[in-house]
């Protein structure tokens, strides 16, 4: 079976910014896209990687917008890259967080980074070729989520992805 090159994003923070709502996007009208986010995403495309987000999506334990929320902004984002021929293979993001107000998405679970529960989900698809493999985000649980997951992580804080990408990436 073929090994595949997937490229992990997160979500706030590397695709959009994350300086509104105090980092919980949850309605589009927040959604905010980083300086060459898009760019980065098609550059990915163009070199053979799978482009794949996972993100943890706290703020719907915590009562401040619904799983639907996150789909409706998913879909926007889908949108946008496909008019410029650009694709995310896969969303997967973790609606728990065990200080949450929502019952049923109050708890601990391995799909909330640093955990690797979406990277087994990715692995469950596609034969991930782990040497290739790596993940962008912004915070230290993306890294460790890397880390973990056994494929390289790279900080991202600054403010071009496609800029992040070609230099890190790619040079």
């Amino acid at each position: 079976m073929k090994k595949i090159k997937i490229a992990f994003l997160d979500r706030d923070g590397v695709i959009n910014s994350s300086k509104y709502c105090n980092g919980y996007i949850g309605k589009l009208k927040y959604f905010k896209w980083i300086p060459g986010a898009i760019k980065a995403i098609k550059y990915l495309n163009k070199n053979n990687y799978k482009v794949v987000v996972v993100s943890n999506q706290s703020g719907i334990a915590r009562g401040f917008f619904k799983i639907k929320d996150v789909e409706k902004i998913h879909s926007y984002i889908k949108k946008k890259l496909t008019e410029n021929e650009a694709t995310i293979h896969k969303f997967y993001f973790c609606p728990f967080h065990k200080n949450g107000v929502i019952k049923k998405y109050k708890k601990n679970s391995i799909l909330r980074k640093p955990g690797i529960g979406m990277f087994l989900k990715a692995s469950k698809v596609w034969n991930i070729d782990k040497k290739k493999s790596f993940m962008i985000g912004d915070q230290a649980t993306d890294m460790e989520f890397a880390k973990r997951a056994k494929i390289r992580g790279y900080l991202f804080n600054e403010k071009n992805l496609f800029n992040f990408v070609k230099v890190n990436i790619f040079e």
